[in-house]
């Protein structure tokens, strides 16, 4: 999970809402969805707000809290994710919002201080230090460690990719900060088509913890 920064919602959407203050989401007409979920996606980087993993064709427009006759339409409300395996019928492969359901979340992705209690171990596990609430919300709710499904084992590869990029650059050698400084500028940046990085938030967590050991392993 990475933090978003939600910019001005689009100028049809706002004046669809304006044009009728009694409307409803599922009254939308296509266009202004489209131009809804173009700029959701435009602001996540194409990932989904919650597993991290690309989304482009298929997308949902999710209510980041269980939505009702007074934020339904609220743009700091809405996120684009992905579809979470709904194709299945088995809920212990569902993840992201498809498994979320009416849920309501603790953790907020819009929420810095919330993303920064956030950190992954070697095996692409995630999870929230000393948050039994977070760790909750991550496990259960949106079913982001599920043992069944890719999300896990997609996050050690994309950390392992990186760790194999270090280890190809230094070897045994200790890795020179401004090398990984400049990694995780790439995974904290877009990129010309508006991208970030799949899973990027398992290897800014790694590159940002490592690099005060490597500092001082330099000094």
């Amino acid at each position: 999970m990475i933090h978003i920064k939600k910019s001005s919602s689009p100028n049809k959407f706002q004046e669809f809402k304006q044009q009728d203050p009694q409307a409803h989401f599922d009254d939308m007409p296509l266009d202004i969805k489209v131009a809804l979920r173009k700029s959701l996606l435009e602001e996540q980087g194409y990932l989904c707000a919650y597993c991290m993993s690309k989304i482009r064709d298929k997308v949902k427009i999710e209510h980041y809290k269980p939505r009702d006759a007074q934020n339904e339409l609220e743009y700091s409300n809405l996120l684009a994710v992905c579809t979470g395996n709904s194709a299945g019928n088995q809920r212990e492969y569902q993840h992201c919002d498809t498994k979320k359901g009416n849920k309501h979340l603790h953790i907020n992705p819009q929420n810095v201080d919330h993303i920064k209690q956030i950190s992954y171990r070697s095996d692409g596990t995630i999870y929230a230090k000393d948050n039994d609430d977070f760790n909750a919300d991550l496990n259960l709710t949106l079913n982001l460690n599920d043992e069944h499904g890719y999300l896990k084992a997609n996050r050690k590869m994309a950390l392992d990719v990186l760790k194999k990029k270090i280890l190809n650059n230094f070897g045994d050698k200790v890795v020179g900060c401004a090398f990984a400084e400049k990694l995780l500028k790439t995974y904290l940046s877009k990129n010309r088509s508006g991208e970030l990085t799949p899973y990027c938030g398992i290897l800014i967590d790694y590159l940002t913890r490592h690099l005060k050991k490597w500092s001082q392993s330099k000094s």
